[in-house]
């Protein structure tokens, strides 16, 4: 038998839970764009869960779990960074946008569907726009201004990534702006 090489090339879906696919339904649909692709509903034991997928282009999709029942705990939280007592930014969806000018409308198109809180900020290498969901989920929407700033050698990035924090230093430190902002 030959080995296969196997390597993701993007993600089919990546998934939360709500509870309330109303709101979320209302917030990713009608407020962001992304359409609602498919919907399962499932009975298990005396629970059940509902899995509904949007889809966010090129077959991937940002899915989400309405459940009860089905070995939660009565006052679970959907709020994935601040109900782990996370700062809100730590865990989030980014959803990538070509040009700023795709990023000025789709800020402009979420303060006119009412969205609140959207912070801007250039990261030198990207441009993003961040505003919550209504599970509590961060939510950005990033363009990449400058590619080559973005891109190291895996060498580097991992040098980077193994970097005792006592050496970081001003040349290696990137600015926390958002953990400012938000």
């Amino acid at each position: 038998m030959s080995e296969v090489n196997v390597q993701s090339r993007s993600f089919h879906h990546v998934a939360y839970v709500t509870r309330d696919a109303e709101a979320t339904f209302e917030f990713y649909a009608n407020k962001l764009g992304i359409p609602l692709l498919r919907t399962e509903n499932h009975l298990q034991g005396d629970g059940y869960f509902r899995h509904f997928f949007f889809g966010v282009g090129g077959g991937e999709a940002l899915a989400f779990f309405e459940i009860g029942g089905v070995g939660e705990v009565p006052d679970f939280k959907t709020e994935i960074s601040t109900g782990l007592g996370l700062p809100p930014w730590v865990n989030h969806v980014a959803f990538r946008l070509d040009t700023l000018e795709e990023l000025d409308a789709m800020t402009e198109r979420m303060h006119d569907r009412g969205v609140e809180n959207i912070t801007r900020l250039d990261h030198g290498w990207c441009t993003s726009i961040y505003a919550m969901d209504p599970n509590g989920i961060m939510v950005e929407f990033c363009v990449t201004t400058d590619a080559d700033a973005f891109g190291q050698t895996e060498e580097e990035a991992l040098r980077l990534m193994r970097l005792p924090v006592e050496q970081i230093t001003e040349e290696t430190r990137k600015e926390t702006s958002l953990a400012e902002n938000v």
